[in-house]
């Protein structure tokens, strides 16, 4: 899984991270894949669970104690409407499940070489 990324958002910039266990606390707690989830935040049809629940999970899992990032969802919640921070939570989500990576599968074509770090 990756490491956190810093994500500028209507409550600031913080760190946010979702690794497996994130992840399946979203799923369980909306009875939907995590890719589901994003398709709803997307579409228009979500649940307000579906907004707070990854930014709050993503914040956690980015190193925020537990409490303070249900305050910083709420303070956000102030600022910001659900509907604009479902674009957030959307955004949580998609880095998290869908990257690309520099690694690519297979041998090196001939007369290319490697990198050394």
């Amino acid at each position: 899984m990756r490491g956190a990324e810093e994500i500028v958002w209507p409550g600031g910039e913080h760190s946010f991270r979702l690794g497996i266990g994130e992840l399946r606390a979203i799923e369980q707690r909306s009875d939907a894949g995590c890719a589901v989830v994003m398709m709803r935040l997307l579409s228009s049809q979500w649940k307000i669970d579906d907004v707070v629940g990854p930014i709050r999970l993503g914040l956690v899992g980015g190193g925020m104690p537990e409490r303070d990032a249900q305050r910083a969802v709420e303070a956000a919640l102030d600022v910001a409407s659900p509907y604009a921070l479902a674009v957030t939570a959307a955004e949580i989500i998609r880095r998290f499940i869908m990257w690309e990576t520099d690694d690519q599968p297979g041998e090196p074509a001939a007369g290319i070489a490697a990198e050394s770090n």
